[in-house]
């Protein structure tokens, strides 16, 4: 089972860092293990670079997203979709800080679970810890000047 966290990240943040991801994914993977004052550091850090969830706004999408899908069940802020086939399965979880997303199945229904989830509004990036994999859901678009 594979498992992502999904961050709100601020704009002009993800302006600056867009192509720099993996500095993102060290701050997160350092305040993971970080203990004592370090951790504090660190969380003041994420607190600063990322926006909290909006609950309703984020929720109320993601329930118009999965109303096509049958195989879909919501409890309060959490969200479990089938495949048809029955072996893919995701669970999502809305939180004050992040979106936390358990993906079990083939590679292809992680895509199609991280394409439902990138029609939503915000700068979403999606860090897995343990397999070291990071990136935007929606990459920014820069803006070339001639």
């Amino acid at each position: 089972m594979k498992s992502y966290r999904l961050y709100w990240i601020e704009d002009e943040i993800a302006d600056y860092f867009y192509g720099r991801e993996r500095s993102f994914y060290n701050l997160f993977l350092e305040s993971s293990v970080a203990t004592g004052k370090l951790e504090k550091i660190l969380m003041k850090q994420i607190h600063y670079i990322t926006r909290p969830i909006p609950f309703l706004p984020f929720t109320r999408s993601l329930s118009q997203a999965l109303s096509v899908k049958k195989e879909n069940i919501q409890n309060d802020n959490k969200y479990y979709i089938e495949s048809s086939c029955g072996k893919n399965n995701a669970r999502i979880r809305v939180l004050d800080q992040f979106v936390e997303v358990e993906l079990q199945g083939h590679s292809d229904w992680e895509a199609y679970v991280f394409e439902l989830l990138r029609k939503l509004d915000g700068r979403l990036l999606a860090i897995d810890l343990e397999r070291g994999q990071f990136g935007w859901l929606k990459p920014i678009k820069m803006r070339k000047y001639v």
